[in-house]
């Protein structure tokens, strides 16, 4: 009978069990699930950008690749003309009504090679512009490898 008795307040015990409770059904678990569940979700997203961009930088390429033929051919075709204007030219028979001739087809040549300049500035554009989205794809790479590494 050396039994002890103490009066405690039950209400504090009470609110413990409940903020105890309210602890385990709230476990922190599924919170951590729903954010792998963005991160997996965020990387597919990053993955079908990734997939476009380089679809879209293969297509560009592909395109790019058929200037220089195309540039050539005309190049050749300019040449040819440029021949015939100088074999016209040393003909002795040259009078100011081929001049007058000559002169709508020197102006359309020079509207060709104002068309080739800007082919070429255009080209180089492209050029540049595929070497940057090169660079940040290969960033976006390695930053993804560097994450899935950890």
């Amino acid at each position: 009978m050396n039994d002890e008795y103490e009066v405690i307040p039950t209400s504090p015990i009470r609110r413990l069990e409940k903020r105890l409770a309210k602890i385990e059904t709230t476990s922190s678990s599924s919170e951590i699930q729903r954010l792998i569940e963005q991160i997996i979700e965020l990387i597919k997203s990053n993955q079908r950008i990734i997939d476009d961009v380089i679809k879209a930088d293969a297509e560009l390429r592909n395109e790019i690749s058929k200037v220089p033929g195309k540039i050539d051919e005309l190049l050749d075709n300019m040449g040819e003309f440029i021949d015939l204007l100088k074999a016209s030219a040393t003909e002795e028979t040259v009078s100011e009504v081929s001049k007058d001739v000559m002169k709508p087809l020197v102006e359309k040549m020079t509207e060709m090679v104002d068309q080739n300049k800007k082919i070429l500035e255009a080209d180089q554009a492209s050029l540049v512009s595929l070497g940057v989205i090169d660079k940040r794809l290969k960033r976006l790479y390695l930053q993804f490898a560097s994450i899935y590494k950890r």
